[in-house]
């Protein structure tokens, strides 16, 4: 059976525009404002479907490079390390999954995301901490690039031209 969510948000965001937005009374223009949000906001889900399992394969690959960086810059003797690198294997073990669940995928990453944000409360050696820090804050800029390019349909950049294409994060298939 054809999957038919593509059509679908298509026809919904056609109803919103065509029928819908017409029917508000011009004197409420917050409605009207609230509607062309949710209609913009389905257009865009509608691109981006496709895409879902892919950005949650990449956002999961990410964070387990970010922690496994930051267990190398921990050291051995890091009370922390293990903790961390069962995260990296388990993120590493999913991914290696054919077919791994996408509920699973982003279950991982907000468990690394979250490993990676207590990490930074509870390294006690200042040296340890100031790597830990310089990892995320660089590491953090590719994800920034990766959003901007994931919310680049909503028109909300100030700077398009600036923002990398989707397709150097991800597979892209355009029909």
């Amino acid at each position: 059976m054809t999957d038919v969510t593509t059509n679908a948000l298509r026809g919904i965001v056609k109803t919103l525009d065509d029928v819908v937005l017409p029917a508000i009374p011009a004197d409420d223009p917050l409605a009207i404002q609230e509607l062309k949000m949710v209609s913009r906001y389905l257009a865009f889900s509608r691109q981006r479907v496709e895409h879902l399992y892919a950005r949650a394969r990449y956002e999961l690959e990410f964070y387990a490079g970010v922690a496994s960086e930051c267990a190398e810059a921990l050291g051995k003797a890091a009370p922390q390390l293990a903790d961390l690198e069962a995260g990296v294997a388990a993120a590493r073990d999913l991914l290696a999954k054919p077919g791994a669940a996408i509920g699973a995928l982003r279950v991982q990453t907000q468990r690394l995301m979250t490993r990676l944000s207590r990490l930074l409360l509870e390294v006690e050696d200042a040296d340890a901490l100031a790597r830990v820090e310089r990892i995320v804050v660089r590491r953090s800029a590719e994800i920034t690039a990766f959003d901007r390019s994931w919310y680049l349909p909503l028109k909300l950049e100030r700077f398009p031209g600036d923002v990398r294409p989707l397709a150097s994060f991800i597979a892209i298939h355009e029909s």
